[in-house]
């Protein structure tokens, strides 16, 4: 996917934080900034005009608290996702009709013996 660049203006504290984000996670700022840039122009309205809100009239603790909700909210989806792909990978049509925890007991420890 082709992409375009642009420029931003931001305080000497994100700036340096993206620039060790991108050094940690091993990405560009571009990659960083792009991410951060898409997430917000998905937002509805109501949602970026929420956070302007909170920016100018919270405080660090309100910020924290926000932070911590996305946090919980894109990890429950990652987590979701992942559970997803290993549910599609699952080879269950071997192991037949489980009518007892000893049936249940046995098909957990064939499928780890590799039977």
């Amino acid at each position: 996917m082709a992409g375009k660049t642009i420029s931003a203006y931001t305080d000497s504290e994100t700036a340096s934080r993206v620039g060790t984000i991108a050094k940690v996670e091993q990405r560009t700022q571009a990659q960083i900034g792009g991410m951060a840039l898409k997430l917000f122009v998905s937002l509805p309205k109501e949602a970026r005009e929420a956070l302007w809100q909170i920016e100018t009239m919270g405080n660090g603790q309100d910020w924290e608290s926000l932070m911590n909700e996305v946090t919980r909210t894109v990890l429950n989806v990652q987590y979701r996702l992942a559970s997803q792909q290993v549910i599609e990978q699952m080879k269950v049509e071997k192991l037949g009709d489980l009518d007892s925890e000893d049936e249940i007991l046995l098909a957990a420890v064939n499928l780890t013996c590799g039977e």
